[in-house]
């Protein structure tokens, strides 16, 4: 008994010594080439690939939206790998507009400042400074910017304009942790050339049960992933299933930043509002506090 208890003993001394030599050729060999590895895991696909049901699952998810006006009062807490944590709020207000979702985005920190996202296949993004400012429109390569300087959080996360890119091929039926996804890759126009992320293209995958989007990943033309998605959780308000929380993570830095919903208010109507007339509005909708229900 006791020559087996040290036979495993040197075992497991042995494994631990090759994990922990394993390990240090590794920080070496990102130390001498100074960036991670974070080359596009090949997909497992579980299925044959039905060229129709990737078409029409795409085009499903495309006109997926909430029934009704909605406002969200979420956060966004950013992570770093290293470092203190910082967070903000803020508070949505959607609608659908003619050519697409359309958000109102005020971010409750310094500035107040205010984002009109339109989504769709003619995507758009209007900035307010601040109370006092005009609306600006933002250029298409300026969409990458942080929305806010204690985030990593950019616009082009917020809208995420690539689920209406029209160049796209149907990688198949996968798996994300346990779920059934369908993968699509989904290449950027040439309106995002030169963008100063390197983005090419974005694989996403949508789930098979509830057609969401679990995860998306922001790849370059070497295949290299350098900023992900993914969604962590979901919650049904009022009979209306919404993400509850987010997860966008750098790559590179593995710093992370999560936006978590904390309330929702739906089932409302905007359109006595101008934002729900598709006018991009000079004041925000008010909305009684009771009609928001907090996302337990």
């Amino acid at each position: 008994m006791r020559r087996a208890a040290e036979s495993q003993d040197t075992m497991f001394r042995a494994i631990y010594a090759t994990l922990s030599i394993s390990v240090i050729l590794m920080l070496v060999t990102s130390s001498v080439s100074g960036q991670r590895s974070n080359k596009r895991p090949k997909i497992e696909i579980l299925r044959e690939i039905d060229l129709e049901e990737g078409r029409q699952r795409l085009i499903d998810f495309r006109r997926m939206w909430v029934v009704g006006d909605i406002s969200l009062r979420y956060s966004l807490q950013y992570i770093p790998r290293r470092g203190k944590r910082k967070e903000i709020e803020g508070t949505l207000w959607g609608t659908n507009g003619l050519g697409g979702p359309v958000s109102l985005i005020k971010l409750h920190g310094d500035s107040e400042s205010q984002l009109y996202l339109q989504s769709g296949p003619f995507a758009s993004v209007s900035k307010k400074q601040n109370a006092e400012a005009r609306w600006a429109m933002v250029d298409v390569l300026d969409w990458f910017k942080t929305v806010d300087d204690q985030i990593t959080l950019t616009a082009f996360d917020l809208m995420m304009p690539f689920i209406y890119w029209k160049d796209w091929s149907y990688e198949g039926v996968t798996k994300v942790n346990s779920r059934v996804a369908h993968a699509f890759l989904l290449t950027a126009p040439e309106s995002f050339q030169n963008n100063s992320l390197g983005l090419h293209a974005v694989v996403v995958f949508l789930d098979e049960s509830f057609n969401a989007l679990l995860k998306a990943e922001y790849v370059t033309a070497d295949d290299l992933v350098i900023k992900s998605l993914r969604l962590i959780d979901i919650k049904k308000v009022d009979d209306v299933w919404l993400p509850k929380t987010f997860d966008f993570l750098d790559e590179e830095s593995r710093d992370k930043t999560r936006l978590r919903i904390r309330e929702a208010a739906v089932h409302l109507d905007f359109s006595d509002h101008p934002f729900g007339r598709g006018v991009i509005p000079e004041s925000v909708p008010e909305i009684p506090l009771s009609r928001y229900k907090e996302l337990k």
